[in-house]
């Protein structure tokens, strides 16, 4: 059987991570919609779609708010290739669990750092229209546990609103570039030192 152990040790991070959420006064006080753009991926036979629509959220874990645990969801559009012979639909789905970090603010605008593990999802129906002898593409579906590291810039554009763009890539069996912006809503707006 592969070893695995760098999955392990990533998983062992996040863990260990949310472990020490128990201990402190964490608390989810933003979340973001937006859409997610990745350089995609090849799976039987054909590629994945773009957009993704993406839901995020943030789970504060220090009194600054620079530090988080940033658990997010993203199901891209479908890719469909049709030949006139058959029909190949592609879909993909991501799910990220990244501690992220604030490493620069500077008025309205703040850095950020972030990494964690990476789920990614694929699944792919096929059908034939016509036939044409033997045929080797048939329904598949795979998944992949992985790890991504990104960079970000969270602007500040109302109280209560933030619009966030950021770039990760994606180390896994299926190894992509994604690029993501967002609309994010803070339920009780920031505290005095994000507003300076």
């Amino acid at each position: 059987m592969k070893d695995n152990s760098p999955v392990k040790y990533i998983i062992s991070i996040i863990g260990f991570t949310l472990l020490l959420t128990v201990n402190c006064d964490a608390q989810v006080h933003r979340i973001g919609l937006g859409f997610s753009f990745a350089s995609g991926t090849v799976f039987n036979y054909g590629e994945t779609g773009n957009p993704g629509l993406t839901l995020k959220t943030w789970v504060t874990l220090d009194k600054r708010r620079a530090f988080h645990i940033v658990p997010s969801i993203s199901a891209y559009n479908r890719y469909r290739l049709e030949t006139g012979y058959s029909i190949l639909t592609n879909y993909m789905l991501h799910g990220d669990l990244n501690a992220q970090y604030a490493v620069f603010q500077e008025g309205t605008v703040r850095a950020i750092v972030f990494g964690g593990g990476n789920f990614t999802y694929l699944t792919s129906a096929y059908e034939q229209l016509v036939a044409i002898g033997d045929q080797t593409i048939t329904d598949d579906s795979d998944y992949a546990i992985g790890g991504n590291l990104g960079a970000g810039l969270e602007l500040r554009m109302a109280s209560k609103w933030d619009f966030n763009v950021s770039g990760k890539y994606i180390f896994s069996k299926y190894p992509q570039f994604v690029i993501s912006v967002e609309a994010v809503y803070y339920f009780k707006g920031r505290r005095r030192a994000y507003r300076r």
